[in-house]
């Protein structure tokens, strides 16, 4: 067992390899949730997984993601750090400035209180994060990115129409590009097969697209059991591909790159 101040990491989510990782040539990746935080490090250049968990929410203390890092006595030489915030408008890099426009109270319900700048994408992303998640995904020595934002800047848009779909317990989250741009950027409420059939056939209806001719990815933890409902309704119907992304030897055999897909991105 390898035993932290804040969290408890059994064998099987441990590669022996980490004992000998250079702190300088390794990264740490933290994606904060509304659940908890899942986390992993990496050799930084090869990718490959030396360590991943999950803190649960039920577990937190007052300051999280300083617990976290505080779990490692040497920090990798790079720490990268977002926030899932579903309740997000985005708009074009020029119109934004520098306040939080007040507009955003009436299309979010509040006003915007979370900001963050894809300039690869041209795009802006204002988010309301609830009293709660503000205060607990606060953090005095990282940077914290958009998810989506990231996302968006490892995942490049096909030519050909295509959704990357990640499946949450109680929502999804869908990107549609085509025509080598982001056509839809959003997340919906889902907890079934019929609203996520729902959802993906009203994306694709909304672009004009063929769905005998679109592609899906999909990711997440039920990910693997949604796939078989969707393959009647779609081109190709694929899991996210942990090889793609990461390099994971077989004493991590437990680890679901699919599950972790939005981590691997980071």
């Amino acid at each position: 067992m390898v035993t932290t101040k804040t969290l408890t990491v059994s064998q099987n989510n441990l590669d022996p390899a980490f004992a000998n990782a250079k702190a300088g040539e390794s990264t740490l990746s933290i994606l904060y949730q509304q659940d908890g935080l899942s986390f992993l490090v990496r050799h930084t250049t090869t990718r490959q997984i030396y360590l991943f968990g999950f803190h649960p929410r039920s577990s937190w203390g007052e300051n999280p993601i300083a617990d976290v890092l505080a779990g490692f006595p040497e920090l990798p030489g790079e720490v990268l750090y977002a926030i899932e915030a579903p309740h997000t408008v985005l708009i074009p890099e020029i119109m934004s400035g520098g306040e939080v426009p007040n507009w955003t109270a009436t299309v979010l319900g509040q006003k915007a209180n979370f900001m963050d700048l894809s300039s690869s994408n041209s795009m802006t992303f204002l988010s309301y994060l609830n009293e709660s998640d503000f205060r607990l995904s606060q953090s005095d020595t990282l940077v914290c990115r958009h998810n989506w934002a990231i996302q968006l800047e490892r995942i490049k848009p096909t030519s050909s129409p295509k959704l990357w779909v990640h499946v949450y317990a109680d929502s999804i989250q869908i990107f549609a590009g085509s025509a080598n741009k982001w056509q839809v950027i959003n997340s919906f409420p889902c907890s079934n097969e019929s609203e996520l059939l729902y959802h993906l056939g009203n994306v694709s209806e909304q672009l004009g697209w063929d769905r005998a001719a679109t592609v899906v990815e999909l990711s997440g933890y039920s990910a693997r059991a949604y796939k078989p409902v969707l393959e009647p309704y779609f081109s190709t119907v694929q899991l996210f591909k942990t090889q793609q992304w990461a390099k994971v030897s077989s004493a991590l055999s437990d680890f679901d790159g699919v599950a972790f897909a939005n981590l691997l991105r980071l």
